[in-house]
Protein backbone atom coordinates (compact mmCIF):
# COMPACT_ATOMS: atom_id res chain seq x y z
CA UNK A 1 0.00 0.00 0.00
CA UNK A 2 1.46 3.28 -0.60
CA UNK A 3 1.85 6.08 1.89
CA UNK A 4 -0.75 8.06 -0.08
CA UNK A 5 -3.39 5.07 0.47
CA UNK A 6 -2.02 4.31 3.98
CA UNK A 7 -3.13 7.92 4.74
CA UNK A 8 -6.28 7.58 3.82
CA UNK A 9 -6.79 4.65 5.42
CA UNK A 10 -6.25 6.02 8.75
CA UNK A 11 -8.61 9.05 8.39
CA UNK A 12 -11.32 6.39 7.76
CA UNK A 13 -10.57 4.70 10.97
CA UNK A 14 -10.65 8.29 12.43
CA UNK A 15 -6.66 8.06 13.26
CA UNK A 16 -4.47 11.13 11.83
CA UNK A 17 -0.59 10.84 11.16
CA UNK A 18 2.18 13.39 12.21
CA UNK A 19 4.46 15.07 10.11
CA UNK A 20 7.26 12.82 10.83
CA UNK A 21 4.65 9.72 9.81
CA UNK A 22 3.44 8.49 13.10
CA UNK A 23 0.13 7.79 14.01
CA UNK A 24 -1.55 10.58 16.44
CA UNK A 25 -4.48 9.92 18.81
CA UNK A 26 -7.84 10.42 17.06
CA UNK A 27 -9.81 13.32 18.62
CA UNK A 28 -12.45 11.76 20.07
CA UNK A 29 -9.84 9.71 22.02
CA UNK A 30 -7.32 12.54 22.73
CA UNK A 31 -8.44 13.31 25.93
CA UNK A 32 -10.01 10.82 27.37
CA UNK A 33 -7.30 9.94 29.97
CA UNK A 34 -6.81 14.10 31.13
CA UNK A 35 -10.82 13.71 31.61
CA UNK A 36 -10.59 10.66 33.72
CA UNK A 37 -7.92 12.48 36.10
CA UNK A 38 -9.99 15.80 36.35
CA UNK A 39 -13.02 14.18 37.23
CA UNK A 40 -11.06 12.57 40.07
CA UNK A 41 -9.19 15.01 41.29
CA UNK A 42 -11.32 18.40 40.81
CA UNK A 43 -14.15 19.58 42.57
CA UNK A 44 -15.84 22.74 42.26
CA UNK A 45 -12.55 24.62 40.73
CA UNK A 46 -10.80 23.58 43.71
CA UNK A 47 -7.76 20.97 42.71
CA UNK A 48 -6.58 18.50 45.20
CA UNK A 49 -3.23 18.43 44.16
CA UNK A 50 -1.73 16.10 46.86
CA UNK A 51 -3.75 13.07 45.17
CA UNK A 52 -3.02 14.28 41.40
CA UNK A 53 0.79 14.15 42.79
CA UNK A 54 -0.25 10.33 43.34
CA UNK A 55 -1.18 10.00 39.62
CA UNK A 56 1.10 12.01 37.77
CA UNK A 57 2.60 9.38 35.49
CA UNK A 58 -0.91 9.38 34.20
CA UNK A 59 -0.66 13.27 33.40
CA UNK A 60 2.81 12.82 32.28
CA UNK A 61 1.59 10.41 29.65
CA UNK A 62 -1.48 12.94 28.59
CA UNK A 63 1.44 15.35 27.96
CA UNK A 64 3.51 13.03 25.98
CA UNK A 65 0.52 12.23 23.82
CA UNK A 66 -0.38 15.94 23.04
CA UNK A 67 3.54 16.26 22.23
CA UNK A 68 3.54 14.55 19.58
CA UNK A 69 0.06 15.80 18.18
CA UNK A 70 -0.10 17.87 14.94
CA UNK A 71 -2.37 20.87 15.80
CA UNK A 72 -2.17 21.75 11.97
CA UNK A 73 -4.02 18.38 11.00
CA UNK A 74 -7.00 19.06 13.45
CA UNK A 75 -10.59 21.15 12.62
CA UNK A 76 -11.35 24.74 14.62
CA UNK A 77 -12.95 22.90 17.65
CA UNK A 78 -10.49 20.05 17.60
CA UNK A 79 -7.88 23.09 18.03
CA UNK A 80 -9.71 24.72 20.48
CA UNK A 81 -10.34 21.97 23.11
CA UNK A 82 -6.22 20.51 22.48
CA UNK A 83 -4.72 24.07 23.31
CA UNK A 84 -7.33 24.60 26.43
CA UNK A 85 -6.64 21.30 27.39
CA UNK A 86 -2.84 21.85 27.04
CA UNK A 87 -2.76 25.03 28.64
CA UNK A 88 -4.21 23.59 31.75
CA UNK A 89 -2.41 20.45 31.95
CA UNK A 90 0.83 22.24 31.80
CA UNK A 91 0.04 24.63 34.36
CA UNK A 92 -0.99 21.42 37.27
CA UNK A 93 2.36 19.76 35.66
CA UNK A 94 4.19 23.22 36.46
CA UNK A 95 2.28 23.35 39.89
CA UNK A 96 2.86 19.87 40.64
CA UNK A 97 6.50 20.05 40.00
CA UNK A 98 7.00 23.11 42.37
CA UNK A 99 5.04 22.37 44.97
CA UNK A 100 4.51 23.06 47.90
CA UNK A 101 3.55 26.69 46.37
CA UNK A 102 1.31 29.06 47.88
CA UNK A 103 0.43 31.12 44.34
CA UNK A 104 1.90 30.45 40.69
CA UNK A 105 3.36 33.95 41.08
CA UNK A 106 5.95 32.31 43.40
CA UNK A 107 7.59 30.19 40.74
CA UNK A 108 10.02 32.60 38.42
CA UNK A 109 9.39 32.36 34.55
CA UNK A 110 6.36 30.57 35.45
CA UNK A 111 4.08 32.00 32.13
CA UNK A 112 7.03 32.93 29.59
CA UNK A 113 9.83 29.63 29.52
CA UNK A 114 9.26 27.40 26.11
CA UNK A 115 8.88 24.21 28.18
CA UNK A 116 5.86 23.01 26.97
CA UNK A 117 5.57 20.37 23.65
CA UNK A 118 2.45 19.83 21.30
CA UNK A 119 3.51 18.47 18.15
CA UNK A 120 6.84 18.15 18.52
CA UNK A 121 7.28 21.84 19.40
CA UNK A 122 8.05 23.82 22.27
CA UNK A 123 5.57 26.67 23.45
CA UNK A 124 5.55 28.76 26.47
CA UNK A 125 1.81 29.41 28.76
CA UNK A 126 2.49 33.00 27.34
CA UNK A 127 2.68 31.92 23.75
CA UNK A 128 -0.24 29.78 23.65
CA UNK A 129 -2.66 32.32 25.12
CA UNK A 130 -1.76 35.01 23.29
CA UNK A 131 -0.23 34.12 20.08
CA UNK A 132 -2.69 31.16 19.77
CA UNK A 133 -5.80 30.70 21.74
CA UNK A 134 -6.49 34.97 21.88
CA UNK A 135 -5.96 34.53 17.89
CA UNK A 136 -8.38 32.07 17.46
CA UNK A 137 -10.77 35.21 17.90
CA UNK A 138 -13.35 33.00 20.95
CA UNK A 139 -13.28 35.84 24.08
CA UNK A 140 -14.82 32.66 25.97
CA UNK A 141 -11.39 30.75 26.26
CA UNK A 142 -10.24 33.72 29.09
CA UNK A 143 -13.19 30.95 30.88
CA UNK A 144 -11.44 27.96 30.21
CA UNK A 145 -7.93 28.64 30.65
CA UNK A 146 -6.55 28.20 34.10
CA UNK A 147 -3.56 29.96 35.76
CA UNK A 148 -3.96 28.14 39.00
CA UNK A 149 -5.17 30.90 41.40
CA UNK A 150 -8.43 30.76 43.10
CA UNK A 151 -9.48 34.24 41.15
CA UNK A 152 -9.22 32.41 38.17
CA UNK A 153 -12.46 30.80 36.38
CA UNK A 154 -12.93 27.47 37.91
CA UNK A 155 -10.33 24.62 36.67
CA UNK A 156 -13.60 22.11 35.02
CA UNK A 157 -13.82 18.87 36.13
CA UNK A 158 -13.98 17.51 32.89
CA UNK A 159 -11.31 17.57 29.15
CA UNK A 160 -13.03 20.17 27.01
CA UNK A 161 -13.66 17.89 24.01
CA UNK A 162 -14.37 19.09 20.18
CA UNK A 163 -17.89 17.38 19.85
CA UNK A 164 -19.52 20.09 23.06
CA UNK A 165 -17.06 22.66 22.88
CA UNK A 166 -19.58 25.19 22.52
CA UNK A 167 -21.63 24.54 25.38
CA UNK A 168 -18.90 23.82 27.42
CA UNK A 169 -17.59 27.24 26.75
CA UNK A 170 -20.76 28.81 26.98
CA UNK A 171 -21.20 27.14 30.34
CA UNK A 172 -17.89 28.56 31.55
CA UNK A 173 -18.83 31.62 30.97
CA UNK A 174 -22.25 31.63 32.93
CA UNK A 175 -20.04 29.57 35.87
CA UNK A 176 -17.64 32.49 36.38
CA UNK A 177 -20.01 35.36 36.12
CA UNK A 178 -22.35 33.62 38.57
CA UNK A 179 -20.09 33.48 41.08
CA UNK A 180 -19.76 36.88 42.51
CA UNK A 181 -16.44 37.22 44.47
CA UNK A 182 -14.76 36.38 41.41
CA UNK A 183 -16.89 36.49 38.44
CA UNK A 184 -19.56 39.58 38.37
CA UNK A 185 -21.15 40.99 41.72
CA UNK A 186 -23.88 43.82 41.25
CA UNK A 187 -25.72 46.48 43.81
CA UNK A 188 -26.53 49.95 44.36
CA UNK A 189 -24.33 51.90 45.94
CA UNK A 190 -24.18 55.42 47.72
CA UNK A 191 -22.48 57.92 45.69
CA UNK A 192 -19.88 60.52 46.06
CA UNK A 193 -22.33 63.68 46.95
CA UNK A 194 -25.34 61.84 48.47
CA UNK A 195 -27.95 59.59 46.42
CA UNK A 196 -27.16 56.15 44.88
CA UNK A 197 -25.86 54.63 42.06
CA UNK A 198 -25.53 51.41 40.32
CA UNK A 199 -22.22 49.65 40.16
CA UNK A 200 -21.21 46.40 38.76
CA UNK A 201 -18.17 44.44 39.78
CA UNK A 202 -16.16 42.42 37.18
CA UNK A 203 -13.09 40.70 36.96
CA UNK A 204 -9.95 42.09 36.30
CA UNK A 205 -9.84 39.76 33.33
CA UNK A 206 -12.47 42.02 31.53
CA UNK A 207 -10.00 44.63 32.57
CA UNK A 208 -7.29 42.62 31.06
CA UNK A 209 -8.43 41.51 27.95
CA UNK A 210 -10.67 43.87 27.19
CA UNK A 211 -10.25 44.08 23.48
CA UNK A 212 -11.21 40.38 23.13
CA UNK A 213 -14.59 41.07 24.78
CA UNK A 214 -15.52 43.98 22.91
CA UNK A 215 -14.24 42.68 19.29
CA UNK A 216 -17.92 40.84 18.77
CA UNK A 217 -20.10 43.38 20.92
CA UNK A 218 -20.16 46.90 21.84
CA UNK A 219 -18.73 46.83 25.02
CA UNK A 220 -17.91 44.66 27.43
CA UNK A 221 -21.30 44.83 29.65
CA UNK A 222 -22.95 44.17 26.45
CA UNK A 223 -20.69 40.51 25.88
CA UNK A 224 -21.18 40.13 29.99
CA UNK A 225 -25.22 40.28 29.78
CA UNK A 226 -26.33 37.40 28.19
CA UNK A 227 -23.73 34.82 30.04
CA UNK A 228 -25.08 36.73 33.52
CA UNK A 229 -27.23 35.21 36.05
CA UNK A 230 -30.73 36.70 35.87
CA UNK A 231 -31.47 38.61 38.68
CA UNK A 232 -27.73 40.11 37.26
CA UNK A 233 -29.40 40.86 33.62
CA UNK A 234 -32.38 42.40 35.22
CA UNK A 235 -30.08 44.86 37.20
CA UNK A 236 -28.08 45.89 34.13
CA UNK A 237 -30.78 46.37 32.00
CA UNK A 238 -32.61 48.65 34.29
CA UNK A 239 -29.99 50.52 35.19
CA UNK A 240 -27.73 50.68 32.06
CA UNK A 241 -27.59 54.31 31.23
CA UNK A 242 -25.96 54.96 34.53
CA UNK A 243 -24.05 51.94 35.86
CA UNK A 244 -20.68 51.89 36.81
CA UNK A 245 -18.08 49.18 35.88
CA UNK A 246 -15.57 47.99 38.88
CA UNK A 247 -13.20 46.03 39.01
CA UNK A 248 -12.74 42.81 41.58
CA UNK A 249 -9.68 41.97 43.60
CA UNK A 250 -7.45 39.18 42.30
CA UNK A 251 -6.54 36.56 44.62
CA UNK A 252 -3.39 34.75 43.18
CA UNK A 253 -3.12 32.23 46.07
CA UNK A 254 -3.15 28.27 44.62
CA UNK A 255 -6.29 27.17 43.69
CA UNK A 256 -5.85 23.64 45.46
CA UNK A 257 -7.46 21.85 48.75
Amino acid sequence: MTMARCALALVALGLCMTSAGEEQEPPAALHAPYDRLLGAHVKDGMVDYAGLKKEEKGLDAYLETIGKTDPSRLSRNEQLALWINAYNAFTLKLILRKCPVKSIKDIPSRWDTEEWTVGGKKYSLEHIEHKILRKMGEPRIHFAIVCASKSCPDLASEAYLPGKIEEQLTAAAKRFLANKSKGLSTSMESGWFGGKKPVARLSKIFSWFSGDFERGSASVIDFVLPHAPEDAQKFIRANRKEIEVEYLNYDWSLNGK
